[in-house]
């Protein structure tokens, strides 16, 4: 994975390429409206241990009130819901098999409960999207595949019963605290023995030709397997990062051309003739090579298979978010998701300064102003090495929580649970805004960088975040009324009524 980098002022670039998609008519208001106000602040003194002043991690403040009048600001956000851009489906995490052994075997059942509720409850951020690994990733105790028996083309050994012990059941429970909860799926390897290299789960190889149909077959059985759990799949992609091949963890090499075969010929008619409604998204990479997923649907088009990819997925190891909106504007009529976002030592610095705060906020505001449906991040749950994980522990990634985990053993639960930068900042997205949300008009600045939504209730949102290290004043001007709030300095507010 290459470092992940970008410009702060690229929010203000990517509002002015969106056009908005839908002009609805002017609706009638009671005036005065009252606002909820959620503040977090940046502290650099406490970063190395969680980024945040202690006096403001996602803290509701008193409510202000629309007006007619309203005194001066330093900068006017204006919020037009009569324009249209995507229609949200929600903002989550992966619960790995690294994240769900953490929390099965390191957190009492009470402590669990808690967490749990903290996560995808309404008294917490009510988190509702989850993306799972197919298989091994790089955060897990073991690599193995759903069918490790070479040759079982009719897949008679095909079995989930690796993550029946603790993934499934902690899935579970975030469904049971969030039974809408939408769940991407996808691989980071096939079987080895479907691939060009011998017997090599880990990182190289492409999955052969013969086995397309029996590979289609293995999603299938996956969903089913899933679904007979009481686990609905929303969705799946083909394969993770499908151009890079890690070498120290599962991976295989899938291209264009093996996208467009595999996806066309066989994975969504396989899905479509089982009976399944599951979605199939192609790419699942970074932002820097979005030709790859507009080869792709472009091919699936010329070959009368639209029908086949619901869009494209992206992750941020490379390029920036503006990408999507050009993902967007070649393919209107497709959607685009944001599927793994992890942050660690690359972007998201412990250096005494604010830098990864300034990285994670502003990347999130660019992602939903950039046509994405969801903001999904990496491991929910990683100890305090930054594991378990196949490549070993102390390497770059964060999780959402950090779990304590002194003796890598199947007991001794130690309770100890710190929630980290990722769980505040996505918690004034994922609290907020909820699943059917449509992302409107707002404008937007360097300084004050913004995004709005409006719920299918009729709520309004808007996320805003003061990049400056000065208090500012911001109005916020809506149905013609307006609001002032004072933002302190390298603050995140989200403002809802």
């Amino acid at each position: 994975m290459s470092m992940f980098k970008k410009s702060l002022n690229l929010v203000l670039l990517s509002s002015l390429m969106i056009t908005p998609l839908i002009s609805l008519p002017a609706q009638t208001y009671a005036a005065n409206e009252s606002v909820e106000v959620w503040l977090t602040t940046a502290d650099p003194n406490s970063e190395p241990a969680v980024g945040l002043s202690p006096n403001a991690r996602l803290t509701k403040k008193a409510n202000i009130n629309f007006s007619s009048t309203t005194g001066n600001a330093d900068y006017t956000i204006n919020v037009n819901e009569g324009k249209t851009y995507q229609k949200m489906d929600g903002f989550g995490v992966s619960l790995t098999d690294s994240s769900t052994w953490l929390m099965n075997y390191k957190l009492s059942s009470g402590k669990r409960a808690e967490v749990m509720e903290r996560l995808f409850g309404n008294t917490g951020i009510g988190m509702s999207m989850l993306r799972q690994t197919m298989g091994a990733s790089d955060f897990a105790w073991s690599t193995y595949t759903y069918d490790d028996t070479a040759g079982d083309t009719s897949l008679s050994q095909f079995s989930i019963a690796r993550d029946l012990p603790y993934i499934i059941p902690m899935t579970k429970q975030a469904l049971a605290k969030n039974p809408n909860l939408k769940i991407i799926a996808s691989p980071w390897s096939a079987p080895a023995w479907m691939k060009y290299t011998t017997n090599d789960k880990n990182g190289t190889g492409k999955l052969q030709a013969q086995y397309y149909p029996t590979y289609a077959n293995y999603f299938v059985k996956f969903i089913q397997s899933y679904q007979a759990q009481g686990i609905p799949i929303y969705a799946v992609t083909p394969q993770n990062e499908p151009l890079f091949e890690p070498g120290r963890y599962p991976g295989m090499n899938m291209n264009e051309q093996d996208q467009i075969g595999m996806i066309g010929d066989y994975l969504s008619p396989a899905i479509k003739n089982a009976g399944l409604n599951t979605k199939v998204i192609t790419y699942d990479h970074n932002y820097d090579n979005w030709s790859y997923p507009n080869t792709v649907i472009t091919g699936l088009k010329n070959s009368g298979k639209s029908s086949a990819v619901a869009g494209s997925a992206f992750h941020h190891y490379g390029g920036d978010y503006t990408a999507m909106t050009s993902m967007h504007n070649a393919h209107p009529d497709k959607d685009i998701w944001f599927t793994e976002g992890g942050f660690g030592d690359w972007n998201d610095k412990v250096d005494g300064t604010t830098q990864g705060f300034d990285n994670m906020i502003n990347e999130f505001i660019g992602i939903t102003r950039n046509w994405s449906k969801s903001i999904i991040l990496w491991n929910a749950a990683l100890d305090q090495k930054d594991g378990p994980s196949v490549i070993g522990d102390n390497n770059t990634n964060k999780g959402m929580v950090t779990i304590q985990n002194s003796d890598n053993s199947n007991s001794n639960p130690e309770d100890k649970v710190t929630y980290n930068k990722q769980y505040y900042l996505l918690g004034h997205f994922s609290k907020f805004v909820v699943t059917g949300a449509t992302r409107i008009d707002t404008n937007s600045s360097n300084d004050i960088q913004n995004v709005a939504f409006k719920n299918p209730d009729g709520t309004k949102v808007v996320v805003l975040y003061n990049s400056q290290t000065a208090t500012k004043t911001v109005k916020v001007q809506w149905n013609g009324q307006s609001t002032n709030y004072t933002v302190p300095g390298k603050s995140v507010v989200t403002l809802k009524w």
